[in-house]
């Protein structure tokens, strides 16, 4: 009678050893290497952004310099405009003041000639009615008669000398002057005193 071999734990465990050790060893699989994923919109938007901004930033302030500049410039041209506006309108009184003036001389001599007492009085309502209107619109007679002589104001005809009167002062006025707003429309034509220097 064959008796059956019992295998013990021990030649249990040598055996699959064995077996284990005529199985081919597997090679271990290298690892995948993750390739580096393109970083979506999302992702680059810290970064994006910052350049982005800094873009807008940059256009936002060259444009608000060229609308400073634009801005500036057109406030200058309202000024120049304004001013040559000004300036124009003033030409304008003078070149009309300047037609009117040489009247008020007529009125002067027309007021010499006359012996009436009503026509005398309707010249000089007429003279006064001129002279208001000249008045309103900024028009100053240059005084003269007993002022010192000023060469910025008055044209000197002739000088004659008279000891009772101080040098240099105006003596009779032979046309009035005038200015508007400081400037000369017409000079006052005057006879200064003169007086002589004693050697």
């Amino acid at each position: 009678m064959a008796y059956k071999k019992i295998d013990t734990l021990e030649d249990k465990l040598k055996e699959k050893e064995v077996i284990e050790e005529k199985k081919p060893k597997e090679k271990p699989q290298p690892k995948e290497v993750e390739e580096p994923q393109e970083e979506c919109c999302e992702c680059e938007c810290e970064h994006c952004k910052c350049e982005h901004e800094q873009e807008d930033n940059s256009l936002a302030t060259e444009y608000l310099n060229m609308a400073r500049v634009i801005q500036a410039d057109f406030d200058n041209f309202r000024k120049r405009s304004a001013e040559s506006v000004r300036q124009a309108k003033i030409d304008g009184m003078i070149s009309a003041i300047e037609v009117i003036l040489p009247a008020l001389d007529v009125f002067k001599k027309a007021k010499q000639m006359i012996k009436d007492a009503n026509s005398l009085k309707g010249v000089e309502m007429v003279e006064d009615e001129i002279k208001n209107s000249l008045k309103s619109l900024g028009v100053q007679k240059i005084k003269s008669v007993g002022e010192q002589f000023n060469p910025n104001y008055h044209h000197a005809l002739t000088v004659i000398e008279d000891k009772t009167k101080p040098d240099n002062e105006i003596l009779e006025e032979y046309q009035a002057g005038y200015i508007l707003n400081d400037k000369v429309i017409k000079y006052s034509q005057v006879i200064v005193n003169k007086l002589k220097e004693d050697k």
